[in-house]
């Protein structure tokens, strides 16, 4: 019985290897035909004419029997891009590209890369979606993805698949004109802060972008963008190459951040050596010659400078504070030296962080003074504007060394040492002033920015805190008690965290300083619209610091104050002193500088200045609040009203007896009518 299954097996076996046999034939194992019938279709119009057809506002819906036709550059297959088609022109040298948003998963497998298709848009609608032009399907007035049962009538194969030749482009020539193009990028690398990550989160399913930096060929640093990996797709544990090399990928945005998407990791290819181009950016120029270039006017670097400078992070916005803004100084301790710069760019720390070495390349870059700072940036007219986002890494490269910086420590009689502006100081002994206690660091609601005063007893100027709406303390109690405060030394001072201030002693009470701060002359000059000033003079037996201190204008009998009053920090006005607060064309005319320049300071003879202190308190006046000046006792027009000499206090109510005033007018009720004056002859600005 055992024998006989034994050869029905075998006489199985040896039938289904005959059977096996004979269909081999001689030439080889023949392959199923699949027949392709090329669809009837041409196209009508080019992508970038279906882009042109976008208006804005919302959807365009294309009512009309609109084709056109290109090739597929994207892949899904990895599931680093998602529901969404890239197509471009032609296979190599395209002209223009698109991204076609389809609720549709494993589209590969019908689209696959090389594919030639037509796209017929009649009842699609192309419009604007993250930044870019987009073909969809209208939702109202949104652009949403085409449904999945309506793709096959939309997106229709060819026969035809080619080889697609990617875009080489380098990373500072990327333009809107190559969105949603293959492209190629050389020499580049991931940025030595990245290494030892994966491409995404190994934690979670979260997006993640890594910095793609990239190199001439002798390893100078020509740029940075983004590389955007997904947390689903399933190369997103694998590490981050560590060599150099080219990177193949879809160019997309995300408004107006450009981000690259590789279809899978064989579109990254590092096989040479990386480079150390902190050994190449050599710095050419110090912070501090760079500061001394500053002489008034806007510095514009040009673009043959080779102006690089060295610098080392002393801010940080990862608590709100810093927004759009990297403080640089020039040493780790003791510097020399500090400036700012001005950039489009959220989570400034992720790459910039507190202590990080960088290097500047000035070349195209603008400097100029923001509120009291130098500030490095694009131009804005006459100041200077933000760097765009795309464009940071640029011109700001990180070293990938960390250092901890030593502020200086200093006292609050040092902050208007010019030494140390724009570097990072430990200011001892401070504490707030009595009318600033029980404040928050900005306000206990809302989100505007706010200014705390500091004070050290017996030292005549104060420190103010600056503190932006939207740090995460701005709605904290400001520490109470003494001790000192870390942060960077401008106008103001600005901290990084709320734990840069210690205060672990006790609150001093400080001996009250009645400020005796007058208004002594407001001028008007006959021949002269622009030398128009307003001069102010300390009676009192102690310098006053004016920080936080304000002069505010009231126009044509408005009660309230005309906008952006001249602000007086920064300030400090000796026993005995004055203080000159003018127009444009004063230095010209009168052959002195003024202490401020504002085109505020435009009384014409009607209009009312009130001196403020920094708790909001009235310290002097002239003129009468709702009440314009003209036909008053206090009317100056054309000429000038001054302090009678007998008068040593401010007074918070205008007496007019305390003044003599002077103007072309013929008006009775002044004191000399019809007396115009004329500068600079007719004035004595800094005297009484």
């Amino acid at each position: 019985m055992y024998e006989f299954k034994k050869l029905k097996i075998i006489a199985f076996l040896f039938l289904i290897i005959s059977l096996y046999v004979g269909c081999v034939k001689d030439d080889g194992f023949s392959t199923p035909k699949v027949d392709c019938n090329e669809p009837e279709i041409t196209a009508t119009n080019t992508i970038a004419q279906v882009k042109d057809m976008y208006t804005f506002g919302g959807a365009t819906k294309i009512e009309t029997d609109v084709i056109i036709e290109g090739y597929v550059v994207s892949s899904d297959k990895s599931g680093n891009i998602y529901k969404s088609l890239s197509i471009q022109d032609k296979p190599e040298n395209p002209t223009a590209a698109i991204k076609i948003s389809i609720d549709q998963t494993d589209m590969y497998t019908t689209y696959n890369v090389g594919r030639k298709v037509y796209v017929k848009l009649k009842g699609l609608a192309v419009g604007y979606s993250f930044g870019s032009i987009q073909i969809g399907k209208a939702s109202d007035t949104e652009l949403g993805r085409i449904p999945d049962l309506e793709v096959k009538n939309h997106i229709i194969r060819s026969c035809e698949v080619v080889d697609i030749i990617p875009k080489n482009v380098a990373i500072d020539k990327l333009d809107e004109s190559m969105l949603e193009m293959l492209v190629q990028i050389d020499n580049v690398q991931f940025k030595t802060t990245e290494l030892g990550n994966a491409y995404a989160n190994i934690k979670n399913s979260t997006t993640e972008n890594r910095v793609l930096e990239s190199f001439s060929n002798n390893c100078n640093l020509t740029g940075e963008v983004l590389l955007r990996n997904s947390g689903y797709s399933d190369f997103k544990n694998e590490l981050l190459p560590e060599g150099k090399g080219s990177v193949v990928a879809i160019f997309s945005n995300y408004y107006e951040d450009f981000q690259l998407y590789i279809r899978d990791t064989d579109d990254v290819k590092f096989t040479e050596t990386r480079c150390d181009y902190s050994s190449v950016l050599t710095p050419t120029i110090s912070l501090l010659e760079v500061s001394e270039m500053y002489t008034g006017n806007t510095v514009e670097f040009g673009i043959d400078s080779n102006y690089v400078v060295e610098g080392y992070v002393i801010s940080s916005d990862v608590s709100g504070n810093f927004k759009n803004r990297i403080i640089l100084q020039d040493a780790v301790e003791n510097p020399t030296a500090g400036i700012q710069l001005l950039v489009d760019k959220d989570l400034i720390f992720e790459d910039y962080n507190r202590g990080d070495k960088v290097f500047v390349n000035l070349n195209k870059l603008y400097m100029n003074m923001v509120d009291g700072v130098l500030t490095i940036g694009y131009p804005n007219g006459s100041g200077i504007s933000k760097i765009e986002t795309s464009r940071v890494g640029s011109f700001i490269f990180n070293s990938g060394e960390n250092h901890t910086i030593i502020p200086t420590e200093i006292e609050i009689s040092d902050i208007n040492n010019s030494i140390y502006k724009n570097t990072l100081v430990t200011v001892k002994d401070v504490q707030l002033t009595a009318n600033e206690q029980g404040k928050a660091f900005a306000f206990y609601t809302g989100d505007s920015d706010g200014v705390r005063i500091l004070e050290s007893c017996n030292q005549p100027l104060k420190l103010g805190v600056f503190t932006s709406g939207e740090a995460s303390f701005a709605n904290e109690k400001f520490p109470e008690g003494n001790g000192t405060i870390t942060g960077v030394l401008t106008s103001n001072i600005e901290i990084r965290s709320i734990d840069d201030v210690v205060f672990n002693n006790a609150y001093k009470e400080c001996p009250i300083i009645i400020p005796k701060i007058m208004i002594t002359e407001v001028a008007d000059p006959n021949n002269s619209v622009s030398s128009r000033f307003v001069e102010l003079y300390n009676a009192g037996t102690t310098e006053i610091d004016l920080t936080g201190w304000t002069l505010n204008k009231y126009v044509n009998g408005s009660t309230s104050v005309s906008s952006s009053p001249v602000v007086l920090s920064g300030i400090t006005i000796k026993v005995g002193d004055f203080v000159i607060i003018a127009n444009t064309g004063f230095e010209e005319l009168f052959s002195l500088v003024p202490d401020v320049v504002s085109t505020y300071i435009s009384g014409n003879g009607d209009d009312v200045y009130e001196l403020v202190d920094n708790s909001g308190n009235r310290i002097d006046i002239f003129g009468v609040i709702g009440e314009d000046g003209n036909g008053t006792n206090w009317e100056y027009l054309d000429g000038q009203a001054v302090r009678n000499l007998n008068i040593n206090e401010p007074n918070k109510i205008f007496t007019n007896s305390e003044w003599s005033c002077y103007s072309k007018a013929n008006n009775i009720l002044i004191s000399n009518p019809n007396t115009p004056k004329n500068a600079p002859n007719d004035f004595s600005p800094n005297l009484r």
